[in-house]
């Protein structure tokens, strides 16, 4: 191999000699010839089909030449050189009718640049272009023109008056099989059946990655089962959205009835429309069940950010409490940047408009709701309630969000939280650690709509049961609550029960910590009333100009509008069920 090797050198070092110079009988070498014809030039590129595709797995080469017309070409061997040209774009477009994108730089490289124009020749030496899919989006169509950037050897040469060679390509369609599932490797999800094909693909303690390559609609699948909805929970997935919208997702299943079942991993960048989820006796979500679980030490854990999501969830059947926009339940996890438009009907406790309730090491950020959301105690904008225990070093965090949606329950029913105190406690009694910051409850109203057990308007003796508050429903007096507004045209208990008196009425409350534990009007009879009002956001400013007081993210959220949205990007807990159930906490005697 070697010898064959240097054979190849050896000939095409002669052959630029022979062209570069010419050896006289005593030795001695004239000067490089001097072209006296001149050389018109054009590009010509072997490409296999009109429109190729390029794969994400493998590079694809072409051969790119130099080409003369008929007798236009050089008496003396030259070096040439090719270049992108970008500019003959929209000429080309317009010429064919086409709109086609100028391939981003990171799709081509040439790895051999120059190639040989012999003397007297018409066609050079190839030249190679490697293509690849590198910062190609999937459905884009993109051109590369190619012409010539140098010609070594003389000045004596021009171009045709259309030069360019013309390289038409996109990503290549690769089905779901066709992926390794690895971070480097996903699967690729084009269709319902891709979804569908999911769950064959999950493995127990391995995180599987999927990546949403088409907007998807599954109006034809009557009833999804979710991705892992099985004690104990291990099937990981990464689940990478990529911009795109799943329409009309539908479930009813028995556990965990929503798209993932328990979120064990990642979910982003991804769209819901149309979605619709019926529960019969589970905890619910439009996305999962449950995200993560509350024992952190399980190691399942599950994380949003950038997923929206609409449509409605309907848990009036159910005897298992907990519902929400995208989680009955959240665990160990986190959302951020996240939101949801949703109709919510629960006759049950813990209901919000992102997740129904929390165990202690949840974090929500920059997030908002919209829509109307119904429960029965423990009602939210955000989230409905915790059953975290006292732990000040794991808190439940909710910031940087908002709520413009209806919130209507019974007891502790809040614009942003519902309840936010230690199961079994008097919110006297305990430091549970839960921060609420930076937040604005612009919601149309809250109002609470029943008596004790929905026998109607209570007499004054049974006022123990009605905590409603603006940002939060009842809150311990020593959970953090700083910078919170309301909407100050909010309808809050109009023309209900609690009109009667002022002391349930909305006023402004100072921002609380531990050291300083949050002070409220007393009202005779009403024993747990532990609202938490925020501020009133000031009189004509609107939810963006409020959001941008309290310094906000502009990486994160557009303040163009009145209101602000969210900038797109350019296992089982103790004694869990074989059925994937997890057991119940025990409802607070005060409530039951």
């Amino acid at each position: 191999m070697k010898k064959y090797i240097f054979h190849i050198l050896a000939i095409v070092s002669a052959a630029l000699l022979l062209g570069s110079c010419v050896q006289k009988e005593d030795g001695r070498q004239d000067e490089q010839p001097v072209a006296t014809s001149k050389g018109i030039f054009y590009v010509g590129a072997d490409v296999p089909s009109d429109v190729l595709e390029v794969s994400s797995a493998k590079a694809t080469t072409i051969l790119v030449r130099a080409l003369a017309d008929e007798g236009e070409v050089s008496d003396i061997v030259l070096k040439i050189s090719f270049k992108a040209d970008p500019d003959a774009v929209a000429a080309y477009n317009e010429a064919h009718g086409t709109s086609y994108v100028m391939s981003p730089g990171s799709a081509y490289e040439f790895t051999s640049p120059e190639a040989m124009m012999p003397r007297y020749g018409r066609s050079s030496s190839s030249a190679k272009l490697k293509l690849s899919a590198s910062g190609l989006e999937d459905g884009v169509t993109y051109i590369l023109p190619l012409t010539i950037d140098k010609v070594s050897g003389t000045d004596l040469w021009g171009l045709k008056d259309a030069p360019q060679a013309f390289i038409i390509f996109k990503k290549a369609y690769v089905a779901p099989n066709a992926g390794s599932g690895t971070k480097e490797d996903p699967y690729n999800l084009y269709s319902a059946a891709d979804l569908k094909a999911m769950k064959s693909l999950l493995v127990e303690k391995k995180v599987v990655y999927f990546r949403l390559q088409e907007d998807i609609d599954m109006a034809g699948i009557e009833n999804w089962e979710p991705l892992n909805w099985e004690s104990p929970y291990e099937l990981g997935i990464d689940f990478d959205g990529n911009g795109h919208t799943i329409s009309n997702f539908y479930c009813e299943f028995t556990d965990y009835p929503s798209f993932f079942g328990v979120l064990n991993g990642r979910c982003y960048d991804v769209t819901f429309t149309k979605a619709k989820v019926l529960v019969n006796n589970a905890r619910s979500g439009i996305l999962a069940g449950y995200c993560g679980l509350q024992d952190a030490s399980k190691g399942i854990r599950g994380d949003c950010e950038r997923v929206h999501i609409q449509g409605e969830l309907d848990h009036t059947p159910s005897t298992k409490y907990g519902a929400g926009g995208f989680f009955g339940f959240m665990g160990t996890g986190s959302l951020r940047a996240c939101s949801a438009d949703v109709v919510i009907n629960s006759k049950l406790n813990n209901v919000g408009g992102l997740f129904g309730y929390c165990g202690k090491e949840v974090e929500v950020v920059d997030c908002w709701t919209t829509g109307e959301i119904t429960g029965g105690q423990r009602v939210g904008g955000i989230g409905g309630g915790t059953v975290g225990d006292d732990d000040p070093a794991v808190p439940i965090r909710i910031a940087n969000c908002y709520s413009t949606a209806k919130v209507h329950g019974s007891f502790g029913i809040g614009g942003i939280g519902g309840y936010f105190c230690k199961a079994k406690a008097t919110p006297n009694d305990v430091d549970p650690g839960n921060i609420f910051e930076n937040c604005i409850a612009w919601n149309e109203e809250i109002r609470a709509n029943a008596g004790i057990g929905g026998a109607g308007v209570p007499t004054p003796g049974d006022l123990s049961h009605y905590s409603c508050g603006a940002i939060v429903g009842w809150t311990a007096v020593r959970n953090t609550l700083r910078n919170n507004y309301r909407n100050p045209a909010m309808k809050y208990n109009e023309a209900i029960f609690f009109d009667y008196t002022d002391a349930f009425s909305l006023y402004d409350q100072a921002d609380v910590s531990p050291a300083s534990p949050l002070v409220v009007v007393p009202v005779d009879g009403a024993n747990y009333n532990y609202p938490y009002h925020g501020k009133a956001a000031p009189a004509g400013k609107t939810l963006s100009e409020v959001a941008k007081s309290l310094g906000w993210s502009t990486s994160i959220w557009d303040f163009s509008g009145e209101v602000p949205v969210i900038k797109s990007k350019n296992g089982g807990a103790e004694n869990g069920s074989s059925q994937g159930q997890l057991p119940d906490f025990e409802e607070n005697e005060f409530y039951n």
